[in-house]
């Protein structure tokens, strides 16, 4: 056997006894759990069904539920008059009533923000919480006791101006909106405020009312036939539309080790193992070990749960796409023992062909190798 084949045999015998020399990172996982740093780490099994323990999700008190903003039907709404409204009062056949300032006289008069209305021959008049028809039947009747016989007398609110409710974010006009006779909608709320914009991330929505907050996803709604067209904003309502950049800051998962793109995969709603493999442009064929998938997964401060795949095992895709994947989730892909192998190769055999060109003896070569191994790499 020549030179050259007596010390790739000696590479070899290295390498087969002890791959982790190879200058790469490997997985070393516990067969069931362990305690490192006071952290408890567990495995478990995707592919033999092992999901692992759902989450303990604390309840924000702040928090309410979407069913609480649900209503069978749209109620049928009498407007009630409120501070800095416009009323019109029309009285027939009597303009000097109507418009006594002629063409000076505006479309209706405005409700002061005590929440009176001063009429003539009717006085002052306090018509905040009233209807237009509670207000025309007060009118009629205090004009009909000082100056006319049976007037006809018609009120209508021209301008809305003091019930509100806001849309902030990005809406593509945020600001107040108004209420008027018809209820407004969740979806007449974003309308009225433009509609969402090129950067709006809609699946992320925001109702704050009171002292609680209802998280809405218009996305969500949308493919589940959830009817947001039946949620009901009240005067002093604010809804947020956050922007998709930050919301995505945190709705990422890191993909590494042996796929053929390493990096950051973005989700949206659901994110499945296997989704996030083929983001990555999927496992390298050439180096990567089928049966080392793993999702590191931090579940609490003082847990982190590992879920491991063996995809040599065809049943066990179907069972990474069922496996939904968290936000900051590590997807680590290890490498195969042949990958291990040929990196340890490739960096031994320069120094095999300088040393055998300047005529270096194969033993110290050998040796070198051997005390690699037993020493690792530094």
């Amino acid at each position: 056997m020549n030179k050259i084949g007596i010390a790739l045999c000696g590479v070899a015998a290295a390498v087969l006894s002890g791959c982790f020399a190879a200058p790469q990172m490997r997985m070393d996982v516990p067969t069931d759990s362990t305690v490192f740093n006071g952290i408890t780490f567990k495995l478990h099994s995707i592919d033999s069904g092992d999901m692992g323990e759902p989450v303990q999700v604390v309840p924000n008190p702040a928090e309410g539920k979407l069913e609480e903003l649900l209503v069978d039907s749209l109620p049928d709404l009498e407007y009630r008059i409120g501070p800095l409204d416009m009323v019109q009062v029309v009285v027939w056949e009597h303009p000097e009533l109507t418009s006594p300032m002629g063409q000076y006289q505006p479309a209706g008069q405005k409700v002061t923000t005590e929440g009176t209305l001063f009429y003539p021959y009717a006085g002052e008049l306090k018509v905040a919480g009233l209807t237009a028809q509670e207000l025309r039947l007060e009118i009629t009747k205090r004009l009909s006791d000082k100056i006319l016989n049976d007037p006809q007398v018609d009120v209508r609110v021209t301008g809305y101006n003091s019930r509100k409710a806001y849309v902030t974010g990005a809406v593509n006009r945020p600001g107040r909106i108004f209420f008027t006779e018809n209820p407004m909608t969740i979806s007449d709320a974003v309308a009225a405020g433009g509609g969402f914009n090129e950067k709006a991330d809609p699946s992320f929505v925001q109702l704050r009312r009171g002292e609680k907050i209802y998280n809405i996803d218009y996305v969500r709604a949308f493919k589940e036939n959830i009817p947001i067209e039946r949620i009901l904003v009240r005067p002093g309502d604010q809804l947020f539309v956050p922007l998709k950049s930050e919301m995505e800051r945190d709705r990422k998962v890191y993909v590494l080790g042996e796929v053929n793109r390493n990096g950051i995969v973005r989700m949206d709603n659901y994110l499945s193992l296997a989704e996030a493999l083929a983001a990555s442009g999927g496992v390298s064929v050439m180096s990567a070990s089928p049966k080392d998938v793993y999702v590191i997964r931090n579940t609490s401060d003082s847990k982190i749960d590992i879920y491991q795949l063996n995809a040599k095992n065809a049943m066990a895709l179907a069972m990474a796409d069922r496996f939904e994947l968290n936000p900051r989730d590590i997807v680590y892909v290890d490498a195969s023992g042949i990958a291990t192998w040929n990196r340890l190769l490739n960096l031994i055999l320069p120094t095999l062909n300088a040393t055998m060109s300047t005529g270096k003896n194969t033993t110290d070569i050998i040796y070198n190798i051997q005390h690699i191994h037993n020493t690792g790499w530094k």
